[in-house]
């Protein structure tokens, strides 16, 4: 087993994780219209909270059942835009990643009964990472 740049396996998917998830949150908040987002998030949740209380109305319900698929649609959209900018670049990565690292144990967690290689820990990791940069970064 060789680390890239003779790192530790914890320190080098550490580091890449950052970078790769600062990378991913920057393309996110430039392709995407933040404002827009926010405010369909927000649109979002009010309908929410309107199909709850038309349950016993089931043509309204449906009405805005309709309405609320409609808004996802557009979130959705709007979310998978950045994803052709970072898509190839991340598959070479996982690929480069499973050839360098592929058995390496890379993470032993004291609450977890398993140890965790490449993948288990980068998306562990990148969870942690993101929520970070996706509050210092504003994006939604």
């Amino acid at each position: 087993m060789v680390v890239p740049f003779g790192l530790g396996p914890i320190t080098f998917m550490t580091l890449a994780v950052i970078a790769i998830t600062l990378l991913i949150t920057v393309v996110q908040k430039f392709t995407v219209d933040q404002n827009v987002m926010r405010e369909l998030k927000a649109d979002s949740k009010k309908m929410r909270k309107e199909v709850k209380a038309l349950k016993d109305n089931p043509e309204k319900f449906q009405q805005h059942q309709k309405k609320m698929m409609e808004l996802s649609m557009k979130q959705m959209k709007m979310s998978f835009k950045p994803m052709m900018y970072y898509m190839i670049p991340l598959i070479v990565f996982f690929t480069w990643m499973r050839n360098v690292m592929g058995d390496t144990v890379v993470l032993r967690p004291p609450i977890w009964p398993w140890e965790m290689g490449y993948l288990g820990t980068y998306i562990l990791l990148s969870i942690f990472f993101s929520m970070i940069f996706r509050k210092i970064l504003k994006v939604n």
